[in-house]
């Protein structure tokens, strides 16, 4: 059709973006230092934005495409653009994050460290539309789209985040991520090409040699087994989650609940309540709820504040949580206090 490029054109194409060039260097750490403020500040309009303006999907195209039609000059080139880039996003997004006055991790951080079979389906689909959108000789936004969606950009400034503050744990999280949409965008565009080419004189061979459909499929089961207990954990724990709040919404209404924590790796739910003491016989009543809302399975430890003041041998690790909890409480209170005061003078200021 004459409007896509032929695989032939595509290849030339491709030639002439895949180069390290000081424009789109620039353009780069541009794009990794408003992704960096974004990820910082919590700002997903930021994010966005920062997305649209990076030019990362290109090599992870190029690379596919050079799989496709085993380009080993394409294939080489690409892989050189994209390491630059790897590297050059990793050093800039540490930098910004070693000098930055805010190191505590946002949300946007977290949610880049825990990679799913969700994400592996998305990138799936975002290289499906990436092979169709890229072939297209006039100006639209499926590429732009693509890197949105598969969120290139904000797994490698999360990785800089773990560098610059010593957090093995986000950046081996945040660097699977990453993996995970290059690799997957690299095989559809792979698969995709194939397709597309049917006819194309550039289909020189007819098969892939054995040695590398192994190493594709051991890299594609590499990728999801991971990916895919971590979508299990992650729905498991959601769960669990939704029924201790409920479990405690509904069987606490009577008590006034200081301190709720939930220790993952005891599976454990500690409770520090004020109100009617509560005795044996009820708290066995209350864990046997716990099946209603499906956390039979946690342990339930409730500390009641009358029963610690009144009695006399207090265990000096219970002791001190308990004080710590009384005091976050009335922290607590007092912010939401403060915040109903500035909400109340901030309406009679706009009155006058």
């Amino acid at each position: 059709m004459t409007g896509n490029y032929s695989a032939r054109e595509y290849r030339d194409k491709l030639y002439d973006d895949l180069h390290v060039r000081l424009s789109d260097t620039v353009i780069l750490m541009c794009a990794i230092f408003i992704a960096s403020i974004g990820l910082n500040m919590n700002s997903t309009a930021v994010i966005i934005g920062a997305m649209l303006i990076s030019p990362l999907m290109t090599p992870i195209v190029g690379l596919g495409f050079g799989l496709a039609i085993f380009d080993t000059r394409l294939i080489k080139q690409s892989l050189n653009v994209l390491l630059t880039q790897v590297l050059v996003s990793l050093l800039v997004s540490a930098l910004y994050f070693w000098i930055s006055p805010i190191s505590y991790a946002s949300s946007e951080l977290i949610a880049r460290t825990s990679p799913t079979i969700w994400d592996v389906l998305i990138a799936i689909a975002g290289g499906i539309a990436g092979v169709i959108g890229s072939r297209k000789k006039e100006t639209n936004n499926i590429v732009p789209g693509v890197a949105i969606a598969t969120a290139l950009m904000p797994p490698i400034c999360t990785a800089g985040y773990g560098l610059a503050n010593g957090n093995v744990q986000f950046i081996y999280g945040a660097l699977y991520l990453f993996l995970i949409n290059c690799v997957f965008i690299m095989l559809t565009n792979i698969v995709g090409t194939r397709i597309l080419m049917r006819k194309s004189p550039l289909r020189s061979f007819k098969e892939l040699n054995i040695k590398m459909r192994i190493g594709l499929i051991s890299l594609i089961v590499l990728l999801i087994l991971p990916a895919t207990y971590s979508a299990v954990t992650l729905t498991i724990e959601q769960a669990r989650k939704e029924g201790i709040k409920q479990f405690v919404g509904k069987e606490f209404t009577n008590h006034t609940v200081i301190s709720q924590v939930y220790k993952s790796n005891k599976n454990e739910l500690v409770l520090t309540i004020v109100g009617n003491p509560l005795s044996e016989e009820q708290l066995e009543t209350l864990r046997q709820k716990q099946a209603s809302y499906g956390i039979q399975s946690v342990h339930l430890k409730v500390n009641q504040v009358n029963q610690i003041h009144n009695s006399t041998k207090l265990d000096s690790e219970t002791t001190k949580e308990f004080y710590e909890n009384i005091n976050k409480y009335i922290d607590q209170k007092l912010s939401e206090k403060n915040s109903q005061k500035n909400i109340v003078k901030e309406n009679e200021e706009d009155k006058d």
